[in-house]
């Protein structure tokens, strides 16, 4: 027990002054108790690299509203709530220079993680974490990251542009041309052998946002012209903040993200990624 304490001593008294970070918890239709993201687990996860300074816990979290997310009501709302939050707890700071460093943890639905990343952008210094399932816990793998990506490309130009990302699970095509119609070009962005758990460092996570920025990219160049990208996205927490984040507006495409439904049977539209607070 010394020597574990001795560690834990020596572990936090080794932290450079300059590595605080102000700490943004995010969690969507959790009831009224308190965040399913940790403070204790956040700041375990967080050391040695970084640690949370004084008052430095950002909660952004939206209790349930008793709306399920099958209601065409839920995602507005959800979305402006978020979107208030941010205001009012973030972004003025980080205007300000009271923030310089964010470390992010989040679990809610995807398209509202993809919309806090877009509140982020990648002009703040961010660091995305996930939440790993086995072991569980926020604390990245030391291992050397696994996960591979391979980009699909449409052989045709269809009336309406698709990316599947597919990361946590398979998403198959029939599921896209079900909502947008059998014209559609579908492009996507695929890991190998998909499974809940496959992000789990952060050289995976760095892999994905370069090359989600890479398929941005490209869709624009073939399909400048069309009015947005319907997003299918089955990927990790993470993976959807840093969606938003790396999505450029004045370089990219708006976004339409689907979700799927299981009460509608299918992906169903939830909300616009577009240039505005």
């Amino acid at each position: 027990m010394k020597v574990e304490h001795e560690d834990r001593i020596e572990a936090v008294t080794s932290i450079a002054r300059d590595r605080g970070c102000h700490v943004i918890r995010f969690a969507a239709g959790i009831g009224k108790n308190e965040s399913p993201v940790n403070a204790d687990a956040v700041k375990e996860a967080l050391l040695p690299e970084f640690y949370p300074v004084r008052n430095g816990m950002i909660d952004l979290d939206v209790p349930d509203l008793g709306i399920p997310d099958s209601d065409p009501s839920y995602w507005p709302l959800h979305q402006r709530l978020l979107r208030e939050k941010y205001q009012e707890r973030v972004r003025g700071r980080i205007e300000r220079n009271e923030i310089n460093r964010l470390a992010v943890f989040g679990l809610a639905p995807m398209p509202l993680l993809i919309e806090l990343g877009r509140l982020i952008s990648d002009i703040s210094e961010a660091h995305v974490r996930q939440l790993l399932r086995e072991p569980k816990g926020w604390a990245w793998n030391p291992a050397p990251g696994q996960m591979e990506l391979i980009r699909g490309e449409p052989a045709k130009n269809g009336s309406a542009v698709a990316l599947k990302l597919d990361v946590s699970g398979a998403i198959g095509d029939d599921r896209v041309t079900a909502v947008l119609g059998d014209d559609a070009s579908i492009w996507s962005l695929s890991a190998k052998g998909a499974h809940n758990d496959i992000l789990r460092t952060p050289s995976d996570l760095a892999l994905w946002r370069k090359e989600v920025r890479h398929i941005l990219e490209a869709i624009k160049d073939r399909h400048g012209n069309a009015d947005m990208i319907h997003v299918f996205p089955a990927v990790p927490v993470s993976a959807a903040v840093e969606l938003g984040r790396v999505w450029m507006p004045k370089a990219h495409l708006p976004m339409r993200i689907y979700d799927h439904n299981r009460v509608l049977g299918g992906f169903r539209q939830t909300l616009d990624i577009i240039h505005q607070l």
